[in-house]
């Protein structure tokens, strides 16, 4: 009999223990879902900037702008309330990814490259990109001096070199990058003598056009500026290597968003940003005249711009 009590309760301990197992657990879990829940946010919203788009610009003035912009969107088209927090910026692929786990931003807006080396995540969605001169893609120039006679890349062995494309982010330096691979030739770092940065096109130009140095690299819709201004500089300056159209910039949203209204208000709001006149103010720092609807076709060029990378 006493060993049939003890029994007995051995299992209702037993039992109870098992109960309180299973509830520690599910409170657990609980947790770690609401850790991974879209919906952290509600009530705020945030867009964040590769630190890339804002070369060329003071930053502080661009981050003040783009939040003034970002509550006039939202006051234009959501019907819901949002607080709007700052803009933050990341510089790296790594800082993206640990921006879209935190899911406390809701917009990114970034370059191609960066959106290539996140894409294996399936984290961010894109819904548009930028447009200049009516075409969503812009073509890198390689300049020389014509009074140099540099005809190839092959001339400008142990040459200074100069790299002048804001907005463009790494895309001019990967680019040059697959061109010296291709060639079968050293690295940047090795087959020049020095390589120069500027966030202005038109001191990377000067240099070149002056034969202070002996090459640089610039965008088509920049180096049309330029000349379009200084004619003589279109006369003295050929391009030696030209770039197939890579695309200029994204915009892509947070695919885990948990309001589906949220998502097609962002998506009104941007594709119609350059109607908006705040929206088509802040275009112009960046040289985008307006934007479109993003299609997978745009990467194209990108993704083979990269793959010198994974070879």
């Amino acid at each position: 009999m006493k060993l049939y009590r003890y029994v007995k309760y051995r299992n209702r301990k037993n039992y109870k223990s098992t109960i309180i197992f299973v509830l520690f657990m599910i409170a657990l879990q609980s947790q770690i879902i609401k850790g991974q829940t879209p919906g952290d946010n509600i009530g705020y919203f945030q867009v964040a900037f590769s630190t890339n788009v804002f070369k060329g610009v003071y930053l502080n003035d661009a981050i003040a702008g783009a939040k003034v912009l970002t509550e006039t969107l939202i006051k234009e088209y959501s019907r819901t309330k949002y607080e709007v927090l700052p803009p933050t910026t990341f510089s790296t692929v790594e800082e993206l990814e640990s921006l879209l786990k935190l899911q406390e931003v809701e917009v990114f807006i970034l370059h191609a490259t960066e959106l290539i080396q996140l894409r294996q995540t399936n984290l961010v969605e894109p819904i548009c990109v930028a447009v200049r001169n009516g075409s969503p893609y812009d073509v890198f120039y390689l300049l020389v001096n014509k009074k140099r006679n540099y005809k190839r890349l092959e001339d400008l062995k142990d040459k200074r070199i100069l790299i002048g494309s804001p907005f463009e982010g790494d895309m001019p330096v990967i680019w040059l990058g697959n061109l010296l691979k291709n060639k079968k030739l050293e690295s940047k770092e090795k087959y020049f003598s020095s390589i120069e940065y500027f966030e202005k096109a038109l001191p990377s130009i000067l240099p070149v056009f002056f034969n202070k140095a002996d090459a640089c690299i610039i965008t088509k819709s920049l180096f049309e500026t330029v000349i379009e201004l200084n004619p003589q500089i279109n006369n003295d300056l050929t391009a030696i290597e030209i770039s197939e159209p890579i695309s200029i910039g994204i915009v892509a949203v947070r695919r885990n968003i948990s309001s589906q209204d949220l998502k097609d208000n962002i998506y009104s709001a941007f594709i119609n940003l350059h109607k908006n006149t705040n929206g088509r103010q802040y275009l112009n720092i960046f040289r985008i005249e307006s934007v479109k609807e993003f299609k997978e076709e745009y990467l194209v060029s990108t993704y083979r711009l990269l793959d010198y990378i994974n070879k």
